[in-house]
């Protein structure tokens, strides 16, 4: 398995500034999310973020929230969804990582969940929900295994808590880049500048930046300040209304303009 922190490390010291999208798992469809998948690896993507969907999001705005629905009334499983990603994976060279609330891999089995991730390659996890105290829930299920549990940071964490997230975390760091949900934002808040600034003076963990980066000219823009970008609710706006029809090349076109950029 390639290991996250070698990964990120790597990207950081050779100047490559990360591209990370997000995709909802198995939206719109099973094939349709491979496909999205293929798609984004091609345009140059460095890792691919996963999210589980969940019926009780407190981090997810309105784009995100409709790929979650979408797939969780079509009878989503974790297992088959599990079932489906081994099938898939051997053809994806590049890192992936999940995005999960707590509850759904707590249900599942942290030992359980872990496992697959090891079998198949899957670098790490991020739980929104999880404040750093409360990690000790996670036990030794994903650090024995080599899975990078990913800290998030925002413009609204101290110094001290800052810290303690970097101490804590592997991999890299997602600076959440907006006060409230994941969305499609005209601007990116300025404190972003000044909490990137002062995480760099306590940690040299990459921080990766997400949450409501809409356009080529944001990530442009964000990019001087932080290590990689995510993006995600952008993606989704795209295939919003469009699910059956599914315009994978505007994805692709959209996804390569933004690694131009970076």
């Amino acid at each position: 398995m390639m290991r996250l922190p070698d990964l990120t490390k790597n990207l950081k010291e050779n100047n490559r500034k990360a591209f990370i999208p997000f995709f909802t798992a198995f939206y719109p469809s099973e094939e349709s999310f491979a496909e999205l998948l293929y798609a984004a690896q091609s345009s140059g993507a460095d890792i691919l973020e996963i999210g589980i969907p969940f019926s009780d999001p407190i981090a997810d705005g309105k784009f995100i929230q409709h790929s979650s629905q979408w797939v969780l009334e079509r009878g989503f499983k974790i297992s088959k969804f599990i079932s489906f990603l081994k099938e898939i994976k051997m053809d994806l060279k590049i890192p992936v990582v999940i995005m999960s609330y707590l509850n759904p891999i707590y249900k599942f089995g942290f030992d359980r969940f872990a496992s697959f991730m090891l079998e198949n390659e899957i670098s790490g996890i991020i739980f929104p929900d999880l404040p750093v105290e409360e990690r000790k829930i996670l036990g030794s299920s994903f650090k024995s295994r080599g899975i990078s549990v990913i800290g998030m940071i925002a413009p609204s964490t101290k110094k001290e808590r800052m810290k303690l997230i970097a101490e804590n975390s592997e991999g890299f760091i997602y600076l959440v880049s907006v006060y409230g949900v994941t969305g499609v934002r005209d601007k990116i808040n300025e404190s972003i500048k000044s909490t990137a600034s002062l995480f760099k003076n306590i940690s040299d963990k990459p921080l990766y930046a997400g949450f409501g980066i809409s356009n080529p000219e944001q990530a442009s823009e964000l990019a001087k300040d932080v290590d990689g970008i995510i993006v995600g609710s952008a993606i989704i706006k795209i295939l919003m209304g469009r699910e059956k029809s599914f315009p994978v090349d505007e994805v692709r076109d959209f996804l390569k303009k933004m690694r131009g950029v970076l």
